[in-house]
């Protein structure tokens, strides 16, 4: 059962990162579970689609131009982490370039828990305060 877990948990994260390198946040969303909580580390904590979709459409309008690549993909059960680089630049017109690490568990095929691990003090300096920000 184990392996046919991490092949569905595997599927799910391919399927994410499809949206996400086609710009689709809708297919993104479609991944998520409707109750899921969405950390990014340095940035606030979102319950539900109804937080976590806000953000996102502000997270893209922050960096206009982006080249993201997934690095590393380790999946085992319900549980994923993926490595990944950016480079671009802001919408300030600043150079941007980041690594980092997303973290989710997967369940009953929807991502229930995702924190993107990434560089809190290079987003504070180079992109806008998120208005709706909520604590960790």
């Amino acid at each position: 059962m184990r392996d046919d877990q991490t092949a569905a948990t595997r599927a799910v994260i391919d399927r994410f990162y499809a949206a996400y390198l086609g710009g689709n946040l809708d297919g993104m969303l479609a991944e998520i579970a409707g109750d899921a909580v969405v950390t990014f580390a340095g940035h606030g904590t979102f319950r539900g689609k109804g937080e976590i979709r806000p953000y996102m459409e502000w997270g893209v309008k922050q960096l206009p131009e982006l080249q993201f690549n997934v690095r590393n993909k380790i999946v085992d059960d319900d549980r994923a982490a993926v490595t990944w680089d950016e480079t671009g630049r802001t919408k300030r017109g600043d150079d941007w370039s980041a690594i980092g690490c997303d973290v989710y568990r997967v369940v009953n095929g929807k991502i229930v828990e995702l924190t993107v691990y990434g560089d809190t003090e290079k987003m504070a300096r180079l992109m806008d305060a998120y208005p709706g920000v909520k604590s960790s």
